[in-house]
């Protein structure tokens, strides 16, 4: 038994029946079983199950840590900008974490406490806040820079204690969220010990061993698929080039856009194509 792979069924849908019923839906995935365009259903396994979980709890955690860094960056953009402009990616950065951890936990949202402390005992406290979370070295411009920062008056002032505050709890729960996606990582990186793959993995160019493991935990088992092309459609990919715009022909099913969308239909997908003239427009008033 087989089940028809789904992004296929979709592609051959939009772009083979404009005018969708079933019994047209129903000749097409006839038409693709026939032509084995299907995969076994996975294998109930325990350690591959174990990996789909963890994969799952990872994805999880990466919208979570999404939603606090955005909700940071909200916040600081309307309430105090400059402390954004200290570094190129302040959420990468572990030297601004400590910083803004250490000022927001001084001053509970107000600037003038950290200002008074110094320069040179605020480098001192954020050094210790960075050797606390297992860092050795900060950055000095970027922690300079963020004590230059707390006497710019750019920002929503009026509004800025309270929302440095509201700051310090995502930036709190942001850090939590770090640390058990790495040890979430780690679970899935000894999975994939476990199934001797990590070895294999690894000896292609680019391919970490998380990158891989997320990747097993979203497609299974790959001896299930009868060919690498099977596994590749089951993951949504296309690996084939962009052609130009100017392509003329029907779009196969593996296209990244799917049948009937972009140039062919004019415009692109979802737009209306731009109306053309005849005729020269009319002049005068």
């Amino acid at each position: 038994m087989c089940a028809a792979d789904a992004n296929v069924v979709g592609a051959a849908k939009r772009g083979l029946t404009f005018d969708k019923t079933d019994e047209k839906d129903a000749v097409l995935i006839a038409r693709l079983t026939g032509q084995l365009r299907c995969y076994l259903p996975e294998p109930v396994d325990e350690t591959w199950g174990r990996l789909r979980h963890l994969g799952a709890r990872r994805e999880q955690l990466i919208v979570e840590a999404v939603s606090q860094i955005q909700q940071i960056r909200a916040l600081l953009e309307c309430m105090w900008p400059a402390a954004l402009d200290t570094a190129r990616q302040p959420f990468r950065s572990k030297t601004w974490a400590a910083a803004m951890t250490v000022i927001l936990e001084r001053d509970s949202g107000r600037l003038d406490r950290t200002r008074r402390l110094g320069s040179a005992r605020f480098e001192q406290a954020v050094r210790r806040e960075i050797a606390r979370r297992g860092g050795q070295k900060p950055s000095l411009r970027i922690l300079r820079g963020l004590f230059t920062a707390l006497a710019d008056p750019d920002g929503v002032i009026a509004h800025r204690a309270g929302a440095l505050e509201r700051v310090q709890l995502p930036l709190e729960d942001w850090q939590h969220t770090k640390r058990r996606l790495a040890d979430t990582e780690v679970r899935m990186t000894a999975v994939l010990d476990e199934l001797d793959l990590t070895g294999l993995v690894t000896s292609i160019t680019g391919l970490s061993a998380v990158g891989a493991a997320a990747i097993l935990a979203e497609t299974g088992d790959p001896t299930r698929f009868a060919t690498a092309r099977a596994l590749v459609k089951h993951a949504g990919l296309a690996p084939r080039e962009k052609l130009s715009g100017n392509f003329v022909g029907r779009t196969k099913l593996t296209g990244r856009d799917g049948p009937g969308c972009g140039w062919r239909r004019g415009g692109q997908c979802g737009l209306p194509r731009r109306p053309t003239r005849s005729t020269p427009p009319a002049t005068g008033t």
